[in-house]
């Protein structure tokens, strides 16, 4: 696909469990298709 030039907006959270002041873990969650679907390129359904 080719780039659209656009600006988009898409959610997501990023969770980390510190230990001592550091991460020591982090998981993370993007709404993948909402962007796909912003550019035109989300799959058929």
């Amino acid at each position: 696909m080719a780039p659209t030039n656009r600006r988009i907006e898409a959610r997501g959270v990023q969770v980390a469990r510190f230990v001592d002041g550091q991460i020591v873990e982090r998981w993370g969650s993007t709404d993948e298709l909402g962007i796909l679907t912003k550019l035109g390129a989300s799959p058929a359904s």
